[in-house]
């Protein structure tokens, strides 16, 4: 099936680096993001190109465990790219964050090839990705000013 390309944005009432702090942190994941169940990072030492991390979780009603490898990253982490490397379908994400006076600007690009795994049409994949995307956003939102 065809690629799909997801976006997303959000500005967040936050510091960058609190911003990126919290998103870097692993453990964090399953709080913000809906479909995490859990996350775990493989790799020793701090998040850089070549860093794993395995991830069991629900999307359309089924587990999925994958793993994800960094594949870029600045130093000061406001930019960096991963991409499975084991999984059902293919998946590569990409995020930056940018500072906006005392906010953050945070953006999340993601592109999915969801194959025969799922039996439903890809646009119909992509669009309930999307909107999970957009959810775990303004989640994050709401989590980062609240001041977790």
């Amino acid at each position: 099936m065809p690629l799909s390309k997801l976006e997303t944005s959000i500005e967040i009432n936050r510091p960058v680096k609190d911003v990126i702090a919290f998103v870097d942190d692993n453990s964090n994941d399953p709080i913000w993001q809906s479909s995490v169940l859990e996350s775990e990072k493989v790799t020793a030492g701090e998040p850089s190109a070549g860093t794993v991390y395995q991830v069991k979780e629900k999307f359309l009603g089924r587990v999925i465990e994958q793993q994800w490898e960094v594949t870029e990253r600045n130093a000061d982490g406001s930019a960096w790219s991963a991409k499975t490397i084991s999984g059902a379908f293919p998946m590569e994400t990409s995020m930056t964050f940018e500072a906006n006076g005392d906010a953050t600007t945070v953006r999340r690009t993601l592109n999915i090839e969801v194959g025969r795994f799922f039996k439903v049409a890809s646009p119909v994949v992509a669009h309930i990705a999307q909107r999970e995307m957009d959810m775990d956003f303004a989640n994050l939102k709401e989590l980062l000013e609240a001041g977790t």
